[in-house]
């Protein structure tokens, strides 16, 4: 762990967080935050053994007004976010929380060990990413989707990607995968996305090599019997007591052809569609049961079109 006792950096400033009865001040680069130890002991199992350990005598130690100073390793951005959801009781209950401040207290707090913060930051990412079908469905407005918990920005899709994988929060990608193939055009996989700000959202090569071959695959299969679409399939019989066995057939076929010339990837898509086709009752009511399961199946084998373990392996381990 990249952590010392230090002697006071000399072009180090004050941040805002700076409070004029704590007990120790953190220096992340040249940014100095004055704080409690019983505060970060409180929270963060690894602080709290730091004060266990031996202390250079009173005299030898760099101190700035009576304090210790704890230099760090990390990014002043990353230690002030983490200071905030410490300090202000306020910082979690907000709706939507920035992907980036999430990122800055999920890396603090899985490097010193502030347990219940690190959970708290985890449920924001995993509520947006779900890994049951319901809750995906709860999530959308007709087939659209919009975060609610997290700030919505362009290139979020692959943002989430990156931090779920330089975390361990593996249990994200397969539905963050999904989302960055049907929100994002093909080429953008590879040439990325701009955010806004100037940068660029990037996807690493593995990433990429996931999408391209996710896509591929989801495409092909929803196609397949007992798939999202496998009712389009031309050689299965009309249901019994199919009203227009010929017409709705036909509709079927026109429904199949359209969406493989458009590419469409939708095996999670509303059901809503249904009433469009113009198929008799009979049919709706057995295309409805048959896209219920299949959807369902799809879910299920999701993270192995990426290529990634079942979900019952796929855990978070930050």
């Amino acid at each position: 762990m990249d952590l010392t006792l230090s002697s006071p950096n000399s072009r180090s400033r004050r941040s805002e967080i700076w409070h004029p009865d704590g007990s120790v001040v953190l220096e992340a680069v040249t940014t100095q935050f004055r704080v409690h130890w019983s505060v970060l002991a409180l929270h963060s199992t690894f602080f709290r053994g730091l004060l266990d350990l031996p202390q250079p005598l009173e005299q030898s130690r760099p101190s700035i007004e009576g304090c210790p100073v704890v230099e760090l390793s990390d990014a002043p951005e990353d230690i002030e976010q983490l200071l905030k959801a410490l300090y202000d009781p306020l910082f979690f209950v907000q709706k939507a929380l920035p992907l980036k401040t999430l990122g800055s207290v999920i890396r603090i707090c899985r490097k010193y060990e502030f347990h219940d913060l690190l959970q708290t930051a985890i449920e924001r990412v995993n509520y947006e990413n779900p890994t049951r079908l319901d809750a995906y469905d709860a999530l959308k407005t007709g087939n659209a989707y919009t975060p609610s918990r997290i700030v919505n920005h362009h290139g979020l899709l692959f943002d989430t990607i990156t931090l779920a994988w330089e975390n361990n929060l593996l249990s994200v990608l397969p539905c963050a995968y999904y989302r960055a193939l049907v929100g994002t055009l093909p080429p953008k996989t590879f040439d990325g996305i701009p955010r806004g700000d100037g940068t660029m959202a990037t996807l690493a090569p593995v990433h990429q090599r996931a999408c391209a071959l996710g896509r591929a695959a989801l495409f092909s299969a929803q196609w397949d019997s007992k798939h999202t679409f496998g009712w389009t399939d031309p050689d299965l019989p009309p249901p019994m007591g199919c009203r227009d066995g010929v017409g709705c057939k036909q509709k079927k076929l026109n429904f199949f052809r359209r969406h493989v010339v458009r590419g469409s990837l939708a095996p999670f898509c509303t059901l809503a569609f249904l009433d469009t086709l113009g198929l008799c009752a009979v049919c709706v009511d057995s295309v409805t049961k048959q896209m219920v399961a299949g959807r369902k199946k799809m879910w299920d084998d999701l993270p192995g079109y990426f290529g990634l373990p079942p979900w019952k392996d796929l855990k978070d381990d930050p």
